[in-house]
Formats: structure tokens, C-alpha cells, sequence
């Protein structure tokens, strides 16, 4: 166990950081102590990234997953030996879906619905991805506060909602709305690509890297120069998503020609 401190210590930044790690090797623990599923509450991408650098430490079977494919927020599970497959229905999936119906004519954004979950007192840790759709807006949530949301959850800023709950099976994730861009590049390190992709200057696209608001694929990358590939996924946190769809050949200057995609 002191050589799962000392990662901790590593890895985490502030108390809070550590107190979280430290209740995930608690969890990882109690899954190969005693032989049953635990799990954490909803990760952001940057404690997704911390548990998965403590993963390496603590071995066993776990797994990641928010509800979907590509989910942002996601629980980290510990499955005991036994079981084979994550359970995504049932008592023993931690997570359900909160369907928000606006009215018609209304126009509720995440923020709307963010601020207003807020708003009722809630912790963030206890909500997953806010999908916005037509019909209002599909949210998942830990079942503890499914009750509570179904009966106090009546209003989003200024406008009335009607809500329920539905399976995980029934989630409606829209579609990404893509825009296309087209740029030169003169590597294809992750610093120049972000620029590309976030409309930042090549200095400040490094800066947001090195402290930790760029991830690729998911996982958070320190690394400037790191070199990224077709179909990698690029996440600025606070700003958007990307792809690199495609390296398009070079410039009459030498330079890189990429196709990149911004989502949203």
C-alpha cells in the first residue's frame, strides 16, 4: 500500500486530487478483497486520466464507461474476477437517464441545464454527459438521485420541463454537428493541430497542453510535441472537440495539408 501512496502523492496535484485517488484504490481494493463490483461517481476527463495513471499501480479488472460511446464523464468500475462484462442494466449499474422534455418553441442550451442542476444543490460528480437534443435534453445520472430529480427537477433558468426516467437503452445521443476546416501545418505535433483545430496562437495552444486542458482520444496529454495520427480526437477543455480527419499531402512551402473536423 506505500507504493500506492507514493503514486498518489505522483500523480495528484492538490488534497482534493488525492483524496479522490485515494478512494479509488479503497475501491480497487474492496473488488479483489471481497470479490464484488465497486465503482467511482462521474469522472471528469482530467480524474479520468489521474485513475487511469493509478491504474498501472493497482492491476485488476476495470473499466471505464459513461453511458456510451465517446461519453465525456464517465465511472470508473472495478469488476471482480468472476464477472465478465460490465453491467449496463439492473441493480448493479450505478447509472440512468434523466429525459428533460422542453416545451415547444423552447430553446434550452447545456448551460441551461447545467446551471439549473447546479442549482438544486447537487454535486457535480453525481451527473454524467448533458445530451441536448430537439426534445429537451437526455441526462445521465447516478440512480441515488434519480428519485430526487424526478420530482424537484421542474425548471431549467426560466422554463418548465417535464421529466422522466428511461432505460439506458433508450438515450438519445444527437449528432454531432461537424464543421470542416482545412490548414496547413508544419508538423503534425499536437501543439500545431490544436492551434488549427481552437483558432490559438501556436504559443498559447502549448501552454493550454502543458497544463493539462488538451486531451487525445480521451486521455490527457502534457506533451506538445507529441505526434498525432488520422482519426485521433482532440478535447480542449472548456472550448470543444476536434478530429484530424485526413492528411491531405504537402504545400508548395513543405508544409502539411490536414483536413480537420470541429464538432459542435
Amino acid at each position: 500500500m506505500a507504493k500506492i501512496s507514493d503514486s498518489i502523492h505522483a500523480i495528484a496535484q492538490t488534497q482534493e486530487e488525492r483524496i479522490l485517488l485515494a478512494q479509488i484504490a479503497r475501491k480497487a481494493e474492496t473488488t479483489a478483497e471481497k470479490g464484488y463490483l465497486t465503482c467511482t461517481r462521474f469522472l471528469d476527463m482530467h480524474e479520468h486520466a489521474m485513475a487511469a495513471r493509478l491504474l498501472r499501480e493497482l492491476g485488476g479488472k476495470a473499466q471505464f464507461w459513461g453511458g456510451y460511446d465517446h461519453a465525456e464523464r464517465q465511472i470508473l468500475f472495478f469488476l471482480p474476477d468472476w464477472m465478465e462484462t460490465l453491467p449496463q442494466e439492473g441493480e448493479d449499474c450505478p447509472m440512468t437517464v434523466i429525459r428533460c422534455l422542453q416545451h415547444k418553441g423552447d430553446n434550452l442550451t447545456h448551460r441551461d441545464y447545467l446551471g439549473s442542476l447546479m442549482g438544486l444543490g447537487l454535486r457535480r460528480d453525481g451527473i454524467g454527459d448533458i445530451l441536448v437534443g430537439d426534445h429537451g435534453a437526455d441526462i445521465l445520472v447516478l440512480k441515488e438521485i434519480a428519485p430526487y430529480l424526478l420530482t424537484q427537477y421542474t425548471k431549467a433558468g426560466r422554463k418548465s420541463l417535464q421529466v422522466e426516467e428511461i432505460s439506458l437503452d433508450q438515450l438519445m445521443v444527437p449528432e454531432e454537428k461537424v464543421r470542416m476546416l482545412r490548414d496547413t501545418v508544419a508538423s503534425m505535433r499536437l501543439d500545431a493541430i490544436t492551434a488549427s483545430l481552437f483558432r490559438l496562437s501556436r504559443a498559447k495552444a502549448a501552454d493550454a497542453i502543458r497544463s493539462g486542458k488538451v486531451f487525445v482520444n480521451q486521455q490527457e496529454c502534457l506533451r506538445p510535441d507529441k505526434e498525432v495520427q488520422e482519426k485521433d480526437r482532440i478535447t480542449l477543455r472548456g472550448t470543444g472537440r476536434g478530429e484530424v480527419d485526413e492528411m491531405l499531402g504537402e504545400s508548395k512551402k513543405g508544409r502539411i495539408v490536414v483536413s480537420l473536423k470541429r464538432f459542435g
